[in-house]
């Protein structure tokens, strides 16, 4: 590949002399437009193809552990429930023991 542009070598008026400039000796290393996009090759797209198998499998594993919390969580809250139930069935209890040890 040849990386050159034109160069004016003479600056008097109306002599338009031009010598081509290689890049490479300036020490500059210019990428032509069409090389800085490449199709995908199947190295890539092998690649892409793991990374999206393995996001997949994160998320499967990311729903059933949110199922299962969820679960546990709607178990818990019945569990909950049932603690409050005994608790209010022994304060009563202890009230109404209370207000006879109050009445002898």
């Amino acid at each position: 590949m040849h990386f050159s542009r034109p160069e004016k070598i003479s600056r008097r008026k109306g002599v338009n002399v031009t010598e081509l400039c290689d890049f490479n000796q300036l020490g500059l290393d210019f990428v032509l437009p069409p090389s800085y996009s490449t199709p995908l090759g199947k190295e890539t797209e092998l690649m892409n193809n793991e990374l999206i198998e393995t996001l997949e499998k994160k998320i499967g594993e990311f729903v059933e552990k949110y199922s299962a919390l969820k679960e546990e969580n709607a178990r818990l809250n019945v569990e909950i429930q049932r603690l409050s139930n005994d608790r209010e069935g022994l304060r009563s209890r202890v009230d109404a023991i209370l207000g006879r040890l109050d009445g002898i």
